[in-house]
């Protein structure tokens, strides 16, 4: 009976000493890779021109699984989105960037990257601003609900020796790596 009450009583606590966690994905959806499902936004999103709008804007999330393809994926869903990127290199530390203002219902902005570098594909924004994870993750899901754009490129990785050739052709993404001391001359 004791035991009974005891557990009807952490049931029952709305005290905020002992709140009860909830599951936090809830909240926000889980990114996913492209499956042709369709995603709504919850915001406008629209590339910006201005690379002085990018200057407080920092990484907030790595934006694939570990499965290869996906990165390419990203780059195609991008190029869908946004048209072809503002920046690119050869050095895939660097591989490009993209500089998007999303705007809610209400008016509000906020400025992001989506590029890929060291880390590989990512998503940043001032990560001073409110709610700017919430945004980043609805741009990310976006991106893995968008069918990726025909592309193909080659760049490498100076740190290891690799190079990469990858991109997505009719919806199918690949990622091809090899090894070599010779880099080509960066752009």
């Amino acid at each position: 009976m004791i035991l009974l009450a005891i557990v009807c009583g952490l049931l029952l606590n709305t005290s905020k000493q002992n709140p009860i966690i909830l599951d936090q994905q809830e909240s926000t959806p889980q990114s996913k890779k492209y499956s042709g499902e369709k995603y709504v936004s919850k915001y406008s999103y629209k590339k910006v021109n201005d690379p002085k709008a990018a200057l407080m804007t920092s990484n907030i999330l790595h934006a694939t699984s570990l499965e290869e393809e996906t990165v390419a994926q990203f780059r195609g869903a991008l190029i869908t989105l946004f048209g072809q990127p503002q920046r690119t290199s050869q050095n895939f530390e660097e591989a490009y960037g993209y500089i998007i203002k999303a705007t809610n219902s209400t008016g509000q902005s906020w400025i992001l990257t989506a590029y890929e570098g060291p880390g590989g594909p990512a998503i940043g924004g001032d990560t001073e601003k409110d709610s700017i994870e919430e945004v980043a993750q609805d741009l990310l899901n976006l991106i893995e609900a968008t069918k990726p754009a025909d592309f193909e490129d080659v760049g490498y990785y100076e740190d290891t020796g690799s190079t990469i050739h990858y991109g997505c052709k009719e919806q199918v993404c690949f990622y091809q790596e090899s090894t070599t001391e010779q880099h080509p001359a960066d752009e």
